[in-house]
C-alpha cells in the first residue's frame, strides 16, 4: 500500500520486535539511569507520523519523513520558527533522507520507480526533480552519503541469496561495490560513517539473530563488533567529532536513545520517554529523534552532553 500506513506498519514491526528482544536478553548488559536533561519537543502533531529525522549541515533545520498529506513525504521543519515544508511529491513512499555534507540536497530512498531505490533530491534550485542514483533489481534503502560527498552506502537485498547486505556507490555515478555479506538470511542496515569516512558502523543480526552494532572499513574487510549480545541495538549514528556513536536501544527496557564511545565503551541513556533514529546535531551538543505523543511519534531533542 503506497500510504502512510506502510510507514507506520514498519514502525509497529520494530517495536514488537523490539519489545520481544528486550525481554530474551541477559542481565549483563549496561543500563544507566534517568538522564541528566530533559528532552526537548520539537513537533506536536500527534496523529501524524514522523521519523528518521537528520538536523541540516548548518544545524538550521531538520530533515525527517512524515505522512502529514496520507502518504509518506520528506518534510524539512525550520528551528529558527518552527515551519514545516514538505519538499518531495509523489504518490510513492520517499522515506529515509540523508543530507548531502554541503547542504546543497539530500539523497533518500523511494519506490517511485516501482523497486526501492535511492534518489538525490538537488535543492540549488527550484522546481529540481529527484534522481535516481540506484538502479537494479533489489530493494535499496537507508542511504548515508560519505562525509566528502562522493559515496553512498546503503542496504540492499541485490546479490542474494537472502538477507540484506552494505553496498557503496558512487554518489555522480558508477558500478557499486558490495561492503558485507549477510549470513544464513542475516541483514546488515542502517550505516553511517565515520567524520574520517574511514569506518561505517551499522546494525546487523548476524550474531546469534541479535541486533548488535558492528563497524566495517570504508574499503571492506573485517567487521568490528561494538556492542554486546543481550537484546536490540540499531540505527546508529556517528558523532560529528567521532568520539562517540548514539543509537537506539532496549537494554533498558524500552526502546530509548544511548550513546557510547566510538570503541563500545562508556555506555549510557540519553531519554526517557522513548526513542528511535537518533542523529547529532553538527556541534554535537544534541541528537533528534523521534518518540511518541500518545500513539504516533513526534521529534524531539536531547541534550548530548
Amino acid at each position: 500500500m503506497r500510504n502512510g500506513m506502510r510507514g507506520r506498519g514498519l514502525f509497529a514491526l520494530v517495536l514488537a520486535a523490539s519489545a520481544a528482544l528486550a525481554g530474551c536478553g541477559s542481565a549483563t548488559g549496561p543500563v544507566e539511569p534517568a538522564p541528566r536533561a530533559a528532552a526537548r519537543q520539537l513537533t506536536t502533531t500527534e496523529t501524524v507520523f514522523e521519523a528518521n529525522p537528520t538536523y541540516a549541515p548548518d544545524g538550521s533545520s531538520i530533515l525527517y519523513e512524515s505522512d502529514a498529506t496520507g502518504n509518506l513525504e520528506i518534510w524539512r521543519l525550520s528551528l529558527s520558527d518552527g515551519a514545516a515544508e514538505q519538499l518531495t511529491h509523489d504518490a510513492a513512499v520517499d522515506s529515509s533522507p540523508y543530507w548531502l555534507p554541503d547542504g546543497s540536497g539530500f539523497v533518500f530512498e523511494s519506490d517511485r520507480s516501482g523497486t526501492k531505490s535511492i534518489w538525490l533530491q538537488d535543492l540549488s534550485g527550484p522546481g529540481d526533480e529527484p534522481r535516481r542514483l540506484t538502479d537494479d533489481d533489489g530493494e535499496d534503502g537507508s542511504p548515508a552519503v560519505s562525509p566528502d560527498g562522493r559515496l553512498i552506502v546503503y542496504e540492499s537485498n541485490r546479490g542474494g541469496p537472502t538477507g540484506l547486505d552494505l553496498w557503496v556507490s558512487p554518489l555522480g555515478g558508477g558500478p557499486a561495490t558490495r561492503l558485507t555479506s549477510s549470513v544464513d538470511g542475516s541483514y546488515d542496515r542502517t550505516a553511517d560513517w565515520s567524520p574520517d569516512g574511514s569506518k561505517i558502523v551499522f546494525e546487523s543480526d548476524r550474531g546469534a539473530g541479535v541486533p548488535a552494532l558492528y563497524t566495517v572499513p570504508a574499503g571492506g574487510g573485517a567487521l568490528t563488533r561494538l556492542t554486546s549480545l543481550d537484546g536490540y541495538k540499531g540505527h546508529p549514528a556517528w558523532s560529528p567529532d567521532g568520539a562517540r556513536i548514539a543509537y537506539e536501544s532496549t537494554a533498558s527496557g524500552d526502546m530509548e536513545i544511548w550513546c557510547m564511545n566510538a570503541d563500545g565503551t562508556g555506555v549510557r541513556r540519553l531519554t526517557d520517554n522513548g526513542g528511535f533514529w537518533p542523529r547529532w546535531s553538527p556541534d554535537g551538543r544534541h541528537v533528534v529523534y523521534g518518540s511518541w505523543g500518545g500513539t504516533e511519534p513526534n521529534l524531539w531533542e536531547a541534550s548530548a552532553e
